[in-house]
């Protein structure tokens, strides 16, 4: 039986081609960029900081001194990454100076409006990073929720995915993107099978963590957006569509790839651009960038 994830589905809307490419025939060839780095170095921080906080206390917590903790962590993911890259450099020291202190200011203002989005009244953390592992149409289906929520009152939970981005997210391109707001709304289903509580009893919600502030703005301005997508049944039933269509066209009723199946190429220029396969035309014969 095969395994399948969020980016999967993601990668398959994106180009059925291009997941065949990475997932049947394994070849992948994306690497580590000053992004990526980033957004992993600043989750790993964030989510230490919430766990001092609810294992220990608000005011141990606020000791943390985040931003020296998000460069040790940028050291730490740059290096794995120009490893994995056979030591070619894919950022330089100034980038990722200026990477460090952008970020570190973003995590002193979390420290000083955490308020606004985690309370230790009435709320426990779960867990970070917390595993899905369950079988869904024939297929196991893996995931990770970055922080998980319970009230201990009502028992309520909140499932939050934390996001790096520039300057937020757009109401007309990201909110509105159905495979971004589709992530969370997948996850829910599994969260109420695998803990027994009502859909409806389960909150999802992404934290985008902006890495710069407008420089002009007549508003006063946030480095968290908080984002709640449209969660309720017909929501959550446009998704599984979504994800029914994708493991009815690639697997087989006993779980296996669909390996002799033509898959198509997306042939969309926005898309294609930043492929990476783009500049492999022994892999993909698109016309559209030479």
């Amino acid at each position: 039986m095969e395994r399948i994830s969020w980016s999967q589905v993601q990668i398959y809307n994106q180009c059925p081609y291009k997941w065949k490419l990475n997932y049947i025939d394994k070849i992948r060839p994306g690497s580590d960029s000053i992004y990526t780095v980033y957004g992993k170095a600043l989750h790993a921080t964030m989510q230490t900081y919430l766990e001092e906080m609810y294992d220990q206390s608000i005011q141990q917590a606020d000791k943390m001194d985040l931003g020296n903790m998000l460069v040790d962590r940028v050291r730490f993911y740059y290096a794995e990454g120009v490893k994995a890259a056979h030591g070619k450099h894919f950022s330089t020291k100034q980038e990722l100076t200026e990477f460090c202190i952008q970020g570190a200011k973003a995590l002193e203002w979390f420290k000083k409006k955490r308020g606004d989005y985690f309370s230790k009244r009435n709320w426990e953390l779960v867990g970070i990073e917390v595993p899905l592992n369950t079988e869904y149409k024939g297929v196991t289906v893996l995931g990770f929720i970055d922080v998980l929520m319970r009230n201990t009152k009502t028992g309520k939970m909140r499932v939050i995915d934390i996001k790096t981005s520039t300057r937020g997210w757009s109401p007309k391109r990201e909110k509105k993107d159905p495979m971004k707001r589709g992530q969370l709304l997948f996850y829910k289903k599994f969260i109420s099978e695998k803990y027994d509580v009502p859909m409806d009893d389960i909150d999802v919600e992404f934290l985008i963590v902006k890495r710069l502030l407008w420089e002009k703005s007549d508003f006063p301005q946030k480095y968290i957006q908080k984002f709640q997508p449209p969660s309720a049944k017909v929501s959550i039933n446009k998704t599984f569509n979504m994800v029914d269509v994708f493991i009815d066209e690639c697997f087989n009723k006993d779980g296996s790839y669909k390996k002799d199946k033509e898959y198509a190429k997306s042939g969309v220029e926005n898309k294609c651009k930043w492929c990476e396969f783009a500049d492999k035309p022994d892999l993909c014969d698109k016309e559209y960038f030479k």
